[in-house]
């Protein structure tokens, strides 16, 4: 074996064991959606309530993450990694075994809060143990960890909760978490800790006019799509009369969509600029809500023909929500902004707020229990976040402007390594 080849087996390893912490990750963050139904009937709250768990989660995880990266900047990276994977464990295996809603929810916080430590900390080691020339397919494999919850691990992950209990299905997830965590323990060696950015520093970022404007438009979309997914459990239970079990199917049919959609908003924004890939990865995104809109008017049938139409719009909403992120950071990587990288990690938690607003209206929406009110609300949020992309068009530039040559490379999904 050669030098070379005997550093690549464990390099390897660590990537995987990466990806997988981000997988844990990515599929707690969304599999709640799929188990609604579940979690409120046995904790005796309501949808709307139970709903505020995946709010809370996205909202603690928007607003910790650049904090927690500014205050945490001169700590070693292992340990830094290894405390936010343990924290996540623990809430996952204490909302598992939560005997209450108010318990339930003190776990959704501390895991967002280790969810918010590990993913930039996460992207930073990549970085750190990859050469220069391999960092590329390094930062995939991490990151592919989040698409493959979205594609795999949510509809399992929500398949398991409708055969079992929604308690399994934390424990499957804290266990895949802690595998990835003693993989890490064992193999990782330490890390050059890099150069912290203060939170000053991040708001003087934020500050810039075409940033701001980008991030504004950003969390309007992602409210507008969250407002619906947030609560797709007893949507899709209420127009298709699926039960639990067919929840999973169409989360099958979104997260397939969802690596359609990574792909598609990537060559769009190549070809077309990335604003302009961002406004009509919008239109669409409305164009699929307003059929969902259509779809709750009538009294449902559950029909055949109705189920199968669901599907379809799910996957054009599915589609255009994940060519966002790649559209969205291309843009921002093209502005003269001061910091492109603390930019392009802002860009994250626009996302995460964009989540959690659109789960809390979302709940006020669906206290009545009209899927109608939820799917129109969500349209006319994003009817909104297409106004503001007008608007701001000088301000972004819709134009083909390429990323500045030393941009860095950002998956979609996740934050930047600053």
């Amino acid at each position: 074996m050669t030098a070379q080849s005997a550093t690549a087996l464990p390099n390897r390893t660590l990537l995987l064991a990466l990806s997988l912490g981000a997988f844990s990750i990515g599929t707690d963050s969304f599999v709640i959606n799929g188990l609604l139904e579940r979690i409120a009937a046995d904790l005796h709250v309501t949808q709307s309530g139970a709903g505020q768990l995946v709010s809370v989660f996205a909202l603690v995880y928007a607003l910790s993450a650049p904090v927690l990266a500014a205050v945490t900047g001169a700590l070693r990276r292992k340990q830094l990694l290894l405390t936010a994977m343990v924290a996540f464990v623990a809430a996952n295996a204490l909302g598992a075994v939560a005997p209450d809603y108010p318990v339930l929810m003190l776990s959704r916080l501390i895991a967002a809060l280790g969810a918010g430590l590990y993913i930039p900390c996460g992207m930073a080691i990549t970085v750190s143990i990859t050469p220069q020339e391999r960092r590329g397919r390094a930062i995939a494999l991490v990151a592919g960890g989040m698409s493959a919850a979205t594609a795999l691990g949510v509809p399992i992950g929500t398949l398991v909760g409708a055969v079992g209990s929604w308690r399994t299905t934390l424990v499957l997830v804290a266990a895949l978490a802690a595998l990835a965590a003693i993989v890490l323990a064992v193999a990782l060696p330490q890390v050059p800790t890099p150069p912290s950015v203060t939170v000053r520093e991040r708001l003087r970022v934020v500050a810039h006019p075409g940033v701001l404007a980008a991030l504004v438009s950003n969390s309007l979309a992602c409210a507008g799509v969250f407002t619906v997914f947030t609560y797709i459990a007893p949507l899709t239970t209420t127009t298709t009369k699926a039960d639990s079990s067919g929840v999973s199917a169409y989360l099958l049919v979104w997260g397939v969509a969802a690596v359609l959609g990574s792909v598609v908003g990537g060559r769009a924004a190549d070809a077309f600029g990335g604003h302009r890939a961002y406004l009509a990865a919008t239109g669409v995104l409305l164009a699929g809500l307003l059929g969902m809109v259509m779809l709750t008017l009538p009294e449902p049938s559950g029909s055949l023909s109705n189920r199968a139409l669901f599907g379809v719009v799910l996957a054009v909403v599915s589609v255009a929500c994940w060519a966002l992120p790649t559209a969205q950071n291309h843009r921002i990587a093209g502005l003269d902004s001061p910091a492109p990288t603390v930019a392009l990690s802002l860009n994250s938690s626009s996302s995460y707020l964009g989540a959690a607003i659109g789960g809390a209206v979302g709940g006020l929406a669906v206290q009545g229990g009209s899927m109608t009110s939820l799917t129109l609300t969500g349209s006319g949020i994003t009817v909104l976040a297409l106004l503001v992309l007008a608007a701001t068009a000088r301000l972004v530039g819709s134009g083909r402007s390429a990323a500045p040559k030393d941009a860095p490379t950002v998956r979609p999904d996740l934050p930047s390594t600053d």
